[in-house]
């Protein structure tokens, strides 16, 4: 035992100044295992927020049958021309405008009878026209909706006129703007739909007009008057 005692005296003896003394350390138990982590949500891939689709109106329900029977030979959409019929005479067959626009759609005679029509007092007759009319404009146009509808309003010549593009005529953005707004409320997509500022507006140019001669009125009623035409009187 002595040497062995001398042996760990000399140990201590040795150690370095300020080392620490040795110590047990119990191992640790395993910690509890944590719930993974959620993955995070894709950035850009959410889907667009909807709301529950706007009733119709009684007036609506009234020609549903009609308008679904119309709009499926047509292969246009029911609600689309709902939507077109809530803006154009809110469902009133016997509306006429001041331009002389007749029935549901708002169809000028000469229009209709485009298509075959001219009974436009009659809500077949004249579903039937302003539904063919649509369909003409949705291919005209390379099935871009604002465009047919800015034509339905204003005339293909004026949308073509501008380069394909709504023309500047107050009425007829706002008419875009009403149809696709009902529109989309109808579908259940309020939500999605654009802000009004968010209809493109189109190139600043003045359309070209056929030369000289009395066909250009307003032309005409500036050498007259010396002032401008009156703007469009608003349909219905």
């Amino acid at each position: 035992m002595k040497p062995l005692y001398s042996v760990l005296l000399w140990l201590l003896l040795c150690a370095p100044a300020g080392a620490e003394a040795l110590q047990w350390y119990a191992v640790p138990a395993d910690p509890a295992p944590s719930a993974p982590l959620a993955p995070p949500p894709a950035l850009g891939n959410e889907p667009a927020a909807s709301a529950a689709p706007k009733p119709l109106s009684s007036s609506a329900q009234r020609y549903r049958p009609l308008i679904d029977d119309v709009a499926r030979q047509h292969a246009l959409d029911p609600m689309l021309i709902h939507a077109v019929v809530q803006v154009e005479s809110a469902y009133r067959p016997e509306a006429v405008s001041g331009k002389g626009a007749v029935g549901l759609m708002q169809l000028m005679p000469a229009t209709a009878a485009r298509f075959g029509q001219t009974a436009l007092y009659d809500p077949r007759a004249n579903l039937q026209a302003g539904a063919a009319y649509l369909d003409w404009l949705m291919n005209r146009f390379d099935g871009r909706l604002d465009l047919a509808l800015a034509a339905y309003n204003a005339g293909e010549g004026a949308v073509a006129r501008y380069g394909n593009a709504i023309p500047p005529y107050a009425e007829t953005r706002d008419y875009v703007r009403k149809v696709m707004a009902h529109y989309a409320g109808l579908k259940g997509e309020a939500g999605a739909m654009p802000a009004a500022e968010a209809i493109p507006a189109p190139a600043s140019r003045r359309p070209r007009r056929a030369a000289g001669g009395i066909g250009d009125m307003e032309q005409f009623w500036r050498l007259f008057t010396g002032g401008s035409p009156r703007p469009p009187a608003a349909r219905l």
